[in-house]
C-alpha cells in the first residue's frame, strides 16, 4: 500500500515536471518568435540605414561631381572647371612673352562679344574688367553683362614666369564652348577697371571643352602643364567688314602693284618705239586703273565703317589717303602735260619741269604703295580682323615683286638715247596725236 502510494507521487510527479518542460519550451518558441520579428525589423532597419546612406552618397557624389578641361595657345592657356552651378576658369601665360594683360571671351569673334580682361597690379592685386565691343576696337566697360564675373586672388599666382589669374562665374551650361582669347604684353598700370588697354600681340578664336571628368580637387590648376589640354585655333566664318577689308586689299593691289607699274613700264618701252604710246599709257594708268583703286578704296573705308573702328587712327589709314591723294594728282600733272604745251618744248624743244615731276610722281606713288600693301597685310588684316596674319607666301610674292619692278623700269632706261633720238627735231616729223600744231613742222614728236 504504501509502495503503491509512493508510485503515484513519482507518476504525478513526472506528469508535472513533463508539463512545465512543455510550458518552458513553448515560452522559448515564443521568445524565439520574437527574436525573429526583432532580426527581420533589424535587417529592414539596416536596409533603409544603407539605402539611405547610398542615397546620401550619390547625392553628395552629384554634388561634388566637377568637370572641366583645357586650350592652350602661343602665349596663354586657358582651363574651365564647371562644380555645380559656378565655372572657375583660369588664364595663365605661357612664358612666350612678358604679361601685360589676358582675355577670354563667350562667343566666336569680338564683336559684341562678352568679355572677362584681367591684368596685375603693382601691389600684387589684380583687376577683373568685364567689357563688351562693337568690332575690332578696344572694348569698352560693360555696366550689366549676362553673367557677372569675380577675381579669386586666392588661386591665382602672379609669381614665376608662366603667371595665372584666375575668376569665377555663373555656369551657363555649355560644355563645350567657342571663346576668343587676347593676350597683351603692356600693363595698363591702373587698378580701374575702365583702364586703357594698348593692342593685343596675339588673339584669335578657340573651343574648349569643359566635360571631362576632374578629381573632387579641381583637376590640374596649372593648364600649361596640363597634359590633356587641347591646342589650336578654330576656323570661324567671315565677318561682312572682313570680307571687305579682302576685297579691299586685292583691288588696292592690282590697282596700285599690277596695273600703275603696268603702265609706267609700258610708257617707259614702247616710247622708244612708238609715238602712239600714249593711248595706251593713260587707258591703263586712268581707265583701268582708277576705277579698280577708287572702289579698293571705298571698301576700305566702309569696312572700317561697317567694323565701326575709328578712321585714320593709324599709320596704314593715314598712308593710304596721302597715296589715293597722290594718284589723283598724278593724273591731273599727266593731263597737264599733255593738254598744255610749254613754249620750251614747243619753241626751245627743252623738257618741261613738269615732265621729270611726273616721272618721280610715279615712282614715288608705286614704292610708297609696296610699303601700303605689304603693312596691310602683315601689320593691318590681323589688327583690324582678329585674325592670324596671312600666310607668309604672300611675304615672298611681295620681296619678288619689289625687285622685279624697278629692275624692270630702270633698265628701260637704256634706252633713253635712243627716246631721244627718236624726239630729235628732222624735216619729216610724222603726223600722229603728239606732233604739235603744223607751224612747228619741224619739231619731233612730242613725248610727255
Amino acid at each position: 500500500m504504501r509502495s503503491g502510494c509512493i508510485l503515484t507521487l513519482l507518476a504525478l510527479c513526472s506528469l508535472a515536471a513533463t508539463r512545465a518542460d512543455g510550458d518552458r519550451d513553448g515560452d522559448d518558441q515564443g521568445h524565439g518568435g520574437d527574436d525573429d520579428d526583432d532580426g527581420k525589423n533589424g535587417v529592414a532597419n539596416n536596409s533603409t540605414s544603407i539605402a539611405g546612406a547610398g542615397m546620401a552618397t550619390t547625392s553628395t557624389s552629384n554634388s561634388t561631381d566637377v568637370t572641366g578641361g583645357s586650350v592652350c595657345t602661343n602665349y596663354m592657356c586657358i582651363s574651365g572647371v564647371v562644380n555645380g552651378s559656378t565655372t572657375t576658369y583660369t588664364l595663365q601665360s605661357t612664358g612666350q612673352a612678358d604679361l601685360g594683360w589676358m582675355a577670354m571671351g563667350f562667343g566666336s569673334t569680338m564683336a559684341n562679344t562678352p568679355m572677362v580682361i584681367m591684368w596685375p597690379n603693382s601691389d600684387g592685386s589684380i583687376t577683373l574688367s568685364q567689357r563688351t565691343a562693337p568690332g575690332e576696337v578696344m572694348p569698352t566697360v560693360d555696366s550689366n553683362p549676362p553673367r557677372v564675373a569675380s577675381a579669386d586672388p586666392s588661386a591665382s599666382d602672379l609669381t614665376g614666369s608662366t603667371p595665372k589669374m584666375t575668376f569665377t562665374i555663373p555656369s551657363n551650361g555649355d560644355a563645350a564652348q567657342t571663346i576668343i582669347w587676347a593676350f597683351g604684353t603692356t600693363n595698363p598700370n591702373d587698378a580701374a577697371v575702365d583702364a586703357t588697354l594698348d593692342q593685343h600681340i596675339d588673339s584669335g578664336p578657340t573651343r574648349i571643352d569643359l566635360s571631362q571628368p576632374l578629381s573632387s580637387s579641381g583637376g590640374d590648376q596649372n593648364p600649361v602643364t596640363d597634359p590633356n589640354a587641347t591646342s589650336g585655333s578654330i576656323s570661324v566664318p567671315l565677318q561682312p567688314f572682313q570680307k571687305m577689308i579682302i576685297a579691299h586689299g586685292l583691288l588696292c593691289t592690282i590697282g596700285f602693284l599690277i596695273l600703275l607699274p603696268f603702265g609706267g613700264l609700258l610708257a617707259r618701252y614702247a616710247r622708244t618705239f612708238t609715238n602712239t604710246w600714249f593711248t595706251g599709257h593713260w587707258i591703263v594708268q586712268f581707265g583701268l586703273a582708277g576705277p579698280v583703286i577708287v572702289t579698293g578704296v571705298g571698301l576700305g573705308i566702309g569696312a572700317v565703317a561697317k567694323a565701326k573702328a575709328p578712321h585714320l587712327d593709324d599709320d596704314h589709314k593715314k598712308w593710304g589717303v596721302a597715296i589715293f591723294v597722290l594718284y589723283f594728282a598724278q593724273i591731273a600733272l599727266g593731263a597737264i602735260i599733255h593738254f598744255f604745251k610749254p613754249t620750251s618744248w614747243t619753241v626751245g624743244k627743252r623738257r618741261p619741269l613738269q615732265n621729270y615731276m611726273h616721272a618721280v610722281f610715279g615712282i614715288l606713288i608705286v614704292g610708297l604703295a609696296f610699303y601700303q600693301v605689304r603693312s596691310g597685310f602683315r601689320t593691318e588684316w590681323p589688327k583690324t580682323s582678329g585674325r592670324p596674319p596671312i600666310s607668309n607666301a604672300a611675304n615672298i610674292v611681295w620681296y619678288v615683286w619689289v625687285v622685279l619692278v624697278p629692275v624692270l623700269y630702270f633698265s628701260g632706261l637704256a634706252l633713253l638715247r635712243r627716246q631721244f633720238r627718236l624726239e630729235r627735231p628732222h624735216s619729216k616729223a610724222p603726223s600722229d596725236e603728239f606732233t604739235m600744231r603744223n607751224r612747228y613742222h619741224d619739231q619731233p614728236p612730242y613725248s610727255d
